[in-house]
Formats: C-alpha cells, sequence, structure tokens
C-alpha cells in the first residue's frame, strides 16, 4: 500500500474520532443559561374557585439566582447514561437523536443528573439510597451539581425572570412562536430550540415535553408556601411537572398549570430540564 495514502487515511481517521469525542464532550456539558435571582407573582388568582384551584392563590415568591440549560435533556444524551449506567432506554414517540427524552421517570430524572455531574467531575448535588421498595433522596445545598428546577424557579425562568414581560406563554402572547403543542406537533415532540426562545434565551418552556421538578406536591401547598426559595411540600408523594407539551391543548399551556405524577411513573409527554445553583 502507498506509504502517503496510508498515512492520509490513519489522519482522517484520527481526525474523525477526535470530532467525534469533542462532540460527544460538548454534549456532557449542556449550555446553562444564568438566571438572576428576584422576586415575582407565582401562581394565580383566577382558578381560586375551579378544579385546578391548585394554582391558586397568587403569591410573592422570592427566587435566589441559579442557571437552567438552554434546550431540555435530548435522547442523544440521555441515551449515553442509559449506555453507561446499563438504565433502560425509555421508548420515544417519534425518533431520539436531538427530540427532547421522553418517557423518563422522576427518578430515572434524579439519577441522570448524578451521572452527568460525576461525568463533568462535579460533587453531584443528590444523595440517592434506594433498594426494590424505596426511593430516597436527600440533597447537598452547597453543590453546583445538576438538579431539577423547583417549581419555582421553573415558572420564574419561564417567565422569563426579572426583566420578563407579562406573555401568557414563554416568551409570547402567540403559542405558535414559542411552543410545539396540539395545534401544531402533528402528534408528536420535536427537535429541541426549533421555536423562538423566552427573553433569558430558554427554549421550548411552553410545550414540547413537560419538564419534572423537584417538588412533592401539594394541592394547597401555595396556601402556604414560604416566601423565599419554596422546594415543594414535605409530605406526600407525587412530584410535579410543569410547562405542557405537544399533545397539550391551548389551555394546557398556561405558566402557572400544575401537573403531577408518582416519581417512579414514566409518560411519553414528560422530560427533564436541568438547573445549577450559582
Amino acid at each position: 500500500m502507498n506509504r502517503k495514502f496510508l498515512l492520509t487515511g490513519l489522519v482522517a481517521v484520527f481526525a474523525v474520532q477526535a470530532y467525534a469525542q469533542d462532540a460527544q464532550e460538548n454534549l456532557m456539558t449542556p449550555e446553562m443559561i444564568n438566571v438572576p435571582g428576584g422576586t415575582f407573582e407565582m401562581g394565580n388568582n383566577f382558578t381560586q374557585n375551579t378544579a385546578v384551584s391548585d394554582e391558586a392563590p397568587g403569591h410573592k415568591v422570592t427566587v435566589s439566582s441559579f442557571k437552567m440549560s438552554k434546550h431540555e435533556v435530548p435522547f442523544e444524551l440521555f441515551d449515553l447514561f442509559c449506555d453507561a449506567t446499563g438504565w433502560d432506554k425509555p421508548k420515544e414517540i417519534k425518533g431520539r437523536g436531538k427530540n427532547p427524552a421522553v418517557n423518563v421517570s422522576w427518578e430515572a430524572a434524579i439519577q441522570f443528573c448524578n451521572w452527568l455531574s460525576s461525568c463533568n467531575r462535579i460533587e453531584p448535588y443528590y444523595e440517592v439510597q434506594s433498594d426494590s421498595s424505596s426511593f430516597r433522596v436527600t440533597c447537598k445545598e452547597n453543590s453546583k451539581g445538576y438538579r431539577l428546577p423547583t417549581e419555582a424557579e421553573w415558572e420564574y425562568a419561564a417567565r422569563g425572570g426579572k426583566d420578563g414581560k407579562p406573555t401568557s406563554f414563554s416568551g409570547s402572547h402567540d403559542p405558535n412562536l414559542v411552543a410545539w403543542y396540539k395545534a401544531n406537533s402533528g402528534t408528536a415532540p420535536h427537535e429541541i430550540g426549533k421555536k423562538q426562545p423566552n427573553e433569558l434565551g430558554i427554549y421550548d418552556m411552553t410545550g414540547n415535553v413537560w419538564e419534572w421538578c423537584w417538588d412533592v406536591y401539594d394541592k394547597s401547598y401555595y396556601k402556604n408556601s414560604p416566601e423565599n426559595n419554596p422546594k415543594g411540600a414535605e409530605k406526600g408523594t407525587d412530584r410535579v411537572y410543569r410547562g405542557g407539551c405537544w399533545k397539550s391543548p391551548l389551555d394546557e399551556l398556561r405558566l402557572t398549570l400544575r401537573q403531577h405524577n408518582a416519581p417512579n411513573q414514566a409518560s411519553g409527554s414528560v422530560g427533564i430540564r436541568l438547573v445549577q445553583n450559582q
């Protein structure tokens, strides 16, 4: 074989390998957006006497500064977690790759956060003790590891943070500019980042997939929620998710809507958004 040709071929192979390694490293370090802390009106008073009264009363909340991922976690990243840990790969709705990961339980989301933190040599935020009958999680409050947003952090960021404008959806009054939902999704989630971002530069906070939050769900929590950095009810079983999804009708896209499910349950409409302490 021609030596020059052989060397050229080896250089090409190494270049491809280096490119693939760089691409994976970039994937493993999601772009995070700084969200300066502030005070806002969380929830609403319009649902006070309705079946969805868990959104009321509207109440003042102050959150500290944090970082939030620019995008929802895509399958291409979550699949790396599954390959590395032996976790079963969740079923997709329509394609994997850069589509947001779905069919991910809250428990799987917690494990994913710790794995990604370890991959980036960051102390994991969660300490997990689990067996066949229980899954117990405690938080290392001073860690900068990846974690799920609190419900207050999620709503604050969805509203655009301290300089956010009072829009019906995250970043606009027009859902078609910022969201994949029942009227435009074609009954499937879409590749992350294809709609307009909100004021913070964060994509898909309305629609595409619901996003797990840290909080234990309590229908009456807002009546007694602390003003500073609330983290959800102390007692309960279900965990909250927010934001609407690809199959949501328009009235499920409001920024105050709260949904919940058991932490070990997964759904084809629920995925992950990451945050970190600053």
